[in-house]
């Protein structure tokens, strides 16, 4: 009896050869414009800027002679860059903490499926959306030491007034309080969508067993939220050094009085664009993007010990 041959089976490969170079083109398709957009308003200006800082460099293009870190050593050395070194720092030191504080208490204010909080959800996310300089007019007014709503409120009180932002030592936390009002709403989103992924039943058995309200929220929401607080804590720390429109705004582009609300960016502007020494300015961008990089490697590095992954 003849015996039939044995039949060979084709192995059917996972994925094909001529699929997955398709694919790898259509991805290279659809990621090439977003490329290039970075690679030319990011990258290319700050390597140019780099650069610049490396040169003297006149806005017309004569006597542009290489300077090496000279622009550097005398960034340095200058008053005004150290004072707003201090206020750009003193700026974060009022906004980090706030901000986050803030994003999470008011998120857990509202996180309550209660009908009773969706106007206040709605106020809250609605400053976010506004622009900077149409509002900071009417903080403007309400900063206004004669006839500002700030000042009337604290004569209602019987309280000691205050100068504001033509104080030099109220300017900076005035500042602070506007940023404070205008960019809490969008940290408050990101809080809400990582309440909204913590399990309940995990709140459920916790309260079952006898936790309090506040041991909850120390032993399981916030170290279920330790992520979503240190990227907060990192986009808000590189938001309040990058600080310039609310300090533009509300100083009159001045940085007054006396050099109290001088940023480092608004320093940068002022010397890059009203003085014209580009090179200059260009040295003092780049020192404060070393320090913006320094402190997020910090940052980083002291994440490991309070920040839990799922």
């Amino acid at each position: 009896m003849q015996q039939n041959p044995a039949v060979t089976v084709p192995v059917q490969k996972p994925h094909n050869q001529r699929q997955r170079h398709g694919d790898w083109k259509q991805a290279i398709l659809l990621l090439l414009p977003m490329v290039v957009f970075v690679l030319i308003f990011t990258y290319l200006p700050a390597g140019m800027s780099l650069v610049l800082g490396l040169f003297h460099y006149h806005l017309l293009g004569v006597n542009t002679t290489f300077a090496g870190l000279t622009n550097f050593k005398d960034a340095l050395t200058y008053p005004i860059f150290w004072t707003a070194l201090k206020n750009t720092l003193i700026y974060a030191v009022y906004m980090v903490p706030l901000t986050i504080a803030g994003a999470i208490g008011i998120a857990l204010l509202i996180h309550q499926k209660s009908r009773y909080y969706a106007m206040l959800r709605t106020f809250v996310l609605l400053p976010y959306i506004t622009p900077v300089i149409a509002t900071a007019i009417g903080w403007l007014w309400m900063f206004n030491p004669q006839y500002g709503m700030f000042n009337v409120v604290l004569r209602w009180l019987h309280l000691p007034q205050s100068q504001w932002l033509q104080s030099p030592s109220m300017a900076m936390p005035s500042v602070a309080l506007y940023t404070l009002w205008h960019g809490l709403g969008f940290n408050v989103v990101i809080v809400l969508s990582a309440l909204s992924s913590i399990p309940r039943h995990v709140q459920e058995a916790a309260a079952i067993d006898g936790a309090t309200g506040w041991t909850r929220f120390r032993r399981i929401t916030l170290p279920l939220l330790s992520p979503t607080v240190f990227f907060l804590l990192i986009i808000t720390t590189i938001a309040t050094l990058q600080a310039f429109s609310q300090v533009y705004a509300l100083s009159g582009g001045t940085g007054g009085p006396a050099y109290a609300t001088t940023t480092l960016l608004l320093l940068i502007y002022q010397t890059a664009f009203q003085d014209f020494h580009f090179s200059y300015a260009a040295s003092m961008a780049m020192l404060l993007v070393l320090l913006i990089l320094l402190l997020t490697l910090i940052q980083n590095w002291l994440s490991k010990r309070w920040v839990f992954y799922q």
